[in-house]
């Protein structure tokens, strides 16, 4: 009786784990899920940003499509200040992602991302110093900095 009721649970169990497995559209949403803490190139910041750009400015057109209609109309003041503001809104928006862009096309993310690691270099060397000074290993210090410079030759 033992046995039998065994073998029914690992029956259960293979059905659960073993012949239901995940298809491949699952593992497929599963990496796009992970897909968002990637780090991206500047080509593929560039594409997302001019494809919001793009979805912004055909935001724009219905909106201002959508005020026209409202004043033809006689609309309330309420609606009209209210379309108006999302309309800013959305105008913001747009001009903060061509900022950006144009951040990008100019490298000037590269320059910041430079300096960045030059001060933690600098702080490295601060701490090998220390270590010196109080005659302590400083073997991993050294590999750190190593990586560092790389990371400085990489940016270049």
């Amino acid at each position: 009786m033992i046995d039998k009721k065994f073998e029914d649970k690992l029956n259960k169990l293979r059905e659960m784990y073993i012949n239901k497995r995940p298809e491949e559209s699952e593992k497929l949403d599963d990496s796009k899920k992970f897909e968002a803490f990637m780090a991206l190139s500047d080509e593929e910041k560039e594409e997302k940003l001019n494809a919001k750009l793009e979805l912004l400015t055909d935001k724009l057109v219905t909106l201002d499509e959508k005020l026209g209609d409202l004043l033809a109309k006689n609309a309330s003041a309420d609606d009209i200040s209210e379309l108006k503001y999302y309309i800013d809104a959305v105008k913001n928006k747009k001009l903060i992602l061509e900022q950006k862009l144009e951040l990008i096309k100019n490298g000037e993310f590269d320059a910041a991302r430079k300096e960045r690691v030059k001060r933690q270099l600098t702080d490295l060397e601060l701490k090998r110093c220390k270590a010196l000074l109080g005659k302590k290993d400083c073997s991993k210090i050294n590999e750190k900095i190593a990586l560092k410079k790389k990371a400085i030759n990489r940016l270049k």
